[in-house]
């Protein structure tokens, strides 16, 4: 019977975990402190924050119930963790959560800086380079990885704090970031896409260890929900700029 568990040691599969459950955590506790700032009363603030967190969960819980009967492991094109999981989380943010008057709310209420230290999650992307180590992932996509998450992740707070004290150029500066942190994940796809192929045609292992017990939820969760929050970054500084623009035209 295949064994659809990573070979992970138990400590790095638990801290793997851990470390999810916390920046999904970490996620709602953001959404909560936007509807504080739009108003809203704490009960609802506090419902918001249970229902990105339990959202997140459930996600987690129907993807490591394909990943453990073995639906998404087969070496095939287009991946079928992308067909089962991003593509439909990513559907869902972008064209059902990603219109509704919630969120839109949400938007308008959180700081520019939120949304750019939210990103300092993706410091798990360092678990790519001990799946390296442990030869479960290709040397290309385990540094590639880990490099863009960890340099997006750590500029994060100097960017939001150049936000902050309100430099000229701190615009310039979202925009370039934003932009890195992006090409980051295509980067990441384009590479696994390319695995993938190359492990049909060698029957290497390629990127398996991605569409097994817990670390399928990296590509999953990740892909999907980094762009949805790269895009907010977006139309937050659109949002600024509209405020800017009739702000100028009423003086």
């Amino acid at each position: 019977m295949a064994n659809y568990v990573s070979a992970m040691p138990l400590w790095a599969i638990v801290l793997f975990i851990g470390s999810f459950l916390y920046s999904i955590f970490f996620i709602a506790k953001r959404a909560k402190q936007a509807a504080i700032n739009a108003g809203m009363a704490l009960n609802k603030a506090w419902a918001i924050q249970y229902g990105v967190f339990g959202f997140y969960v459930l996600y987690f819980a129907y993807v490591s119930i394909l990943s453990l009967k073995g639906v998404l492991s087969a070496a095939a094109m287009p991946p079928r963790v992308a067909i089962f999981t991003t593509l439909p989380l990513t559907i869902l943010l972008f064209l059902i959560i990603g219109n509704t008057r919630l969120f839109k709310k949400l938007l308008r209420s959180i700081t520019l800086e939120s949304l750019i230290t939210i990103h300092i999650f993706r410091v798990i992307g360092v678990f790519f380079v001990l799946l390296y180590f442990y030869h479960l992932l290709p040397a290309n996509v385990a540094f590639s990885g880990e490099m863009g998450d960890i340099i997006t992740a750590l500029l994060a707070f100097p960017v939001a704090n150049i936000v902050s004290k309100g430099k000229s150029w701190s615009i310039k500066a979202v925009y370039a970031w934003n932009i890195f942190g992006i090409l980051d994940i295509v980067n990441v796809l384009i590479l696994v896409a390319i695995a993938t192929q190359d492990s049909i045609l060698t029957g290497n292992h390629g990127v398996l260890e991605m569409t097994i017990f817990p670390f399928v939820w990296f590509p999953a969760f990740a892909p999907a929900t980094i762009l949805f929050l790269h895009t907010a970054v977006f139309r937050k500084l659109h949002q600024i700029k509209t405020v800017e623009t009739s702000s100028s035209l009423l003086q």
